[in-house]
């Protein structure tokens, strides 16, 4: 989670660096009650919960992106990124 919670706004609502809309918004996804349950445990134990704006919620839909999405920043490192590079590239083995 500390991976997550470092490239991402936690705090914005439908927002990541200059990408705007619903589909911006952030969250955690699973199938599994027990991944939704450790966020939420992780959430209530920062100091700063009652900011966070990250959705938990049970997975009800997945669309895999398209095959031209796959590996984007790897085929253009030049695209534009929300997350910094020297974050992006910080846990890469």
């Amino acid at each position: 989670m500390e991976f997550f919670f470092e490239i991402i706004d936690p705090y914005s609502l439908n927002k990541q660096g200059e990408d705007v809309g619903l589909k911006y918004r952030t969250g955690v996804y699973s199938v599994n009650p027990t991944h939704l349950e450790c966020v939420r445990q992780y959430i209530a134990a920062r100091p700063d919960s009652d900011k966070i704006a990250v959705e938990v919620l049970p997975l009800s839909n997945y669309v895999k992106s398209d095959e031209e999405h796959q590996d984007r920043l790897t085929l253009h490192p030049n695209d534009y990124c929300h997350i910094p590079k020297n974050i992006l590239h910080k846990y890469k083995g």
